[in-house]
């Protein structure tokens, strides 16, 4: 809704709350670790470089007389931008001295849930803030403003990958395709050995059932570091994936990422921080507070991670399990 926390806008209840949205940040809470900070919009996620590739030489003793040309290797920098996350919340003097009166089943002894409107509507913004930083490191499109009035976007994870790319013409997803894209990785000089996989239900269940069926052990679920619930799962090409649900990845699309070189790279205002609320001018009696940050997605390396798209958005059940029969 739009506007000022007003008393019958919005009543006051007993009871425990529950919230019907999903505030889940799975990607967000696994590169955590990682965070950085910056006092520029515009930040540097490393450099790359191409080495010399190796090759048979054919050089005589006579040729080996004259040393050979100089040759050498460049660097290119690789960089991102911040972008704004802004809010508001106003909430009436009235309605702040109102807590006391219920709405609804009112039995006596119960209090109200929340005790303070100014701070549940808070922690929903902050909620709202963190699921949009999840879509725009997941969806996000890069843009680097050349003026004021244009708009920074930090280029998120799935539009960085452009290497290790995957299209699976509307096939379900399986084992072999994993195994396709971490094999790029491993050949485009990935790190392959702290890769995780995010996917959308469908490619959740697709993934796990081609693995049963073709008779490999899925490991138990556990909570990572971040509290990301996932999967373990050996690739023939001899690397242990982890795998689970992911949020706002495209109908069809699934990504393999490296959060070992990942990370937000915040902007803070000096003084003030990152993400701080602060009280806006007086305008009548209410109190209204913004909400503001910077923030920006150091993906690093893009070949250290990978893509698959285009998967069919419809589950197949597997066959069935494939047993191994051992004749004494």
């Amino acid at each position: 809704m739009t506007g000022t926390v007003q008393s019958f806008l919005v009543p006051n209840y007993s009871g425990l709350l529950y919230n019907k949205a999903n505030t889940d940040t799975p990607f967000l809470n696994s590169i955590s670790g990682r965070v950085k900070y910056t006092n520029s919009v515009e930040f540097v996620c490393g450099q790359y470089y191409t080495s010399e590739e190796g090759a048979i030489p054919a050089i005589s003793e006579t040729a080996s007389l004259t040393a050979p040309d100089a040759t050498y290797v460049t660097r290119t920098q690789m960089s991102n931008v911040t972008q704004i996350f802004h809010e508001t919340v106003a909430v009436s003097y009235a309605k702040q001295s109102n807590m006391a009166t219920l709405g609804g089943v009112n039995i006596a002894g119960q209090v109200e849930n929340p005790t303070n409107e100014l701070d549940f509507q808070t922690n929903s913004k902050m909620n709202k803030i963190k699921r949009s930083i999840e879509k725009t490191f997941i969806q996000g499109t890069y843009n680097k403003a050349a003026s004021d009035s244009q708009i920074n976007k930090t280029r998120g994870i799935l539009a960085a990958i452009t290497t290790n790319v995957k299209a699976a013409g509307g096939a379900a997803l399986d084992l072999w395709l994993v195994n396709e894209v971490v094999t790029s990785i491993k050949n485009a000089g990935g790190d392959i050995s702290n890769l995780q996989m995010l996917l959308n239900a469908t490619n959740l269940l697709q993934l796990h059932g081609n693995a049963v069926e073709m008779g490999m052990k899925v490991g138990e679920p556990y909570m990572n570091t971040y509290g990301i619930m996932v999967r373990d799962l050996l690739l023939p090409i001899g690397c242990v994936l982890h795998f689970g649900l992911g949020e706002f990845l495209p109908d069809g699309t699934a990504l393999i990422y490296n959060p070992a070189v990942c990370g937000p790279v915040e902007q803070p205002v000096p003084g003030k921080g990152n993400f701080f609320r602060e009280e806006l001018a007086k305008d009548g009696a209410s109190t209204k507070y913004q909400i503001f940050g910077q923030i920006g997605l150091d993906h690093g390396p893009e070949w250290y991670h990978g893509k698959i798209t285009g998967l069919s958005t419809t589950f197949t059940k597997p066959d069935g399990i494939k047993v191994k029969t051992i004749s004494g």
